[in-house]
């Protein structure tokens, strides 16, 4: 996710809901196919991942609606991909995206991973990559299901798994570990289980008066920009069903977590609260970016008051890219800049000012200019911790 699903939007949502669901909007009526839900969902049963890459990539280029950045550029971001290792270990990692996202999610880490030896199989959910409107047809089912069924397309070509994700993802890979004790361990990047907004709940309801949480103008040819409130309601379900199966039984799965202690979306103290004490594995290890401490010698934190790098925290994608990422790095296309009164905005080229600054988007500085941080300066610290714990749990 890179904007919050729930944030902000939830008193307009409850109060106009009736009166919004009878009204045209501007950005809809400038590039109506981009808000109208295509009429299937990409299938995902294929026998091998090779030929679920190629259909997926297929039925893609019938139902997406292309931002006009070329192409290749955004069939390349949103299609399902594998990447096999010069060297392999025998050892593979699936990758599942967040709420929103695509598999471009994964565009630095999944390398980095096949450079240490590991087959990693990114896969593309149910309802994303082409158009925000078919966030209105998949199921919960349907995201389990792909995110089993790509657990045994890698199985087909690996001594062992483990399962990565980001954010919803996160939430998809620990449910299924909960319930396969054949899991070699997980990878979180900043995971979704507790929003931080207590309204979020409503998704499932509002979705019966109104379509959007938010329609904003599609820029972002890697995610969606605006929301569908059926892919609200899917996020919120499954962060109650990995709550209910935490709660039922602790993971015993090893697991590393990396999570933002201002993530905007995620209530990083309950996050904590679960690791500590679900997560039960002594190897499990939990990475916190920002500056509070606690007790649990699992726990690693990376300071993110970081002046030289004009950077007061960090945030909820921040875990994800390198610093030089092409969308998202320090002159990324993709940064978010303005205020917060002004709110998220995109500008292809951000002020380039020595006085801009990097933060979660509820503590912009409004005497600066500031962006959305979008990129982690302990990417390699990060991927360097990760693999010695893969190591580790062998």
């Amino acid at each position: 996710m890179v904007r919050s699903p729930f944030l902000g939007k939830w008193v307009i949502v409850v109060t106009l809901m009736l009166v919004l669901s009878g009204c045209s909007h501007r950005i809809i009526e400038a590039n109506p196919q981009m808000y109208q839900s295509s009429d299937s969902l990409a299938p995902y049963q294929q026998r091998t991942f090779n030929q679920y890459a190629m259909q997926t990539r297929d039925w893609l280029d019938e139902h997406r609606v292309f931002h006009g950045a070329g192409y290749e550029r955004e069939m390349d971001a949103v299609s399902p991909y594998k990447l096999e290792p010069e060297v392999p270990n025998g050892k593979g990692v699936l990758l599942v995206h967040g709420l929103g996202d695509s598999p471009y999610s994964f565009v630095d880490i999944a390398p980095y991973l096949a450079e240490k030896g590991y087959l990693v199989h990114v896969m593309l959910l149910p309802g994303h990559g082409s158009r925000p409107a078919d966030l209105m047809n998949p199921t919960s089912e349907d995201w389990s299901n792909a995110v089993a069924h790509q657990v045994e397309l890698l199985r087909q070509d690996v001594d062992s798994v483990w399962l990565g994700g980001f954010s919803t993802g996160t939430n998809l890979v620990t449910s299924y570990a909960s319930t396969e004790g054949s899991i070699k361990g997980l990878i979180l990047f900043s995971p979704a289980f507790i929003p931080k907004d207590p309204l979020a709940g409503l998704a499932g309801f509002a979705s019966h008066f109104v379509d959007w949480v938010s329609i904003e103008k599609e820029q972002n040819y890697s995610r969606y920009d605006s929301l569908a409130m059926d892919g609200a309601a899917l996020y919120y379900q499954s962060a109650v069903h990995v709550q209910e199966q935490l709660e039922r039984e602790v993971l015993t799965v090893p697991a590393i977590l990396m999570l933002a202690e201002s993530d905007e979306l995620i209530d990083a103290k309950g996050v904590y609260d679960l690791f500590k004490t679900r997560f039960s594995s002594p190897k499990s290890e939990l990475i916190w970016y920002g500056d509070r401490d606690y007790s649990d010698p699992r726990f690693v934190k990376f300071p993110m008051k970081l002046p030289e790098f004009y950077i007061q925290s960090g945030s909820h994608i921040s875990v994800l890219y390198r610093p030089n990422n092409a969308l998202y790095g320090r002159t990324g296309l993709m940064r978010q800049c303005g205020d917060s009164q002004e709110g998220e905005i995109y500008e292809v080229d951000c002020p380039k000012m020595p006085t801009l600054t990097h933060a979660a988007w509820e503590l912009f500085d409004d005497e600066t200019i500031s962006a959305r941080l979008s990129w982690n300066p302990y990417f390699e610290p990060t991927m360097k911790r990760v693999v010695e714990f893969m190591e580790r749990t062998q």
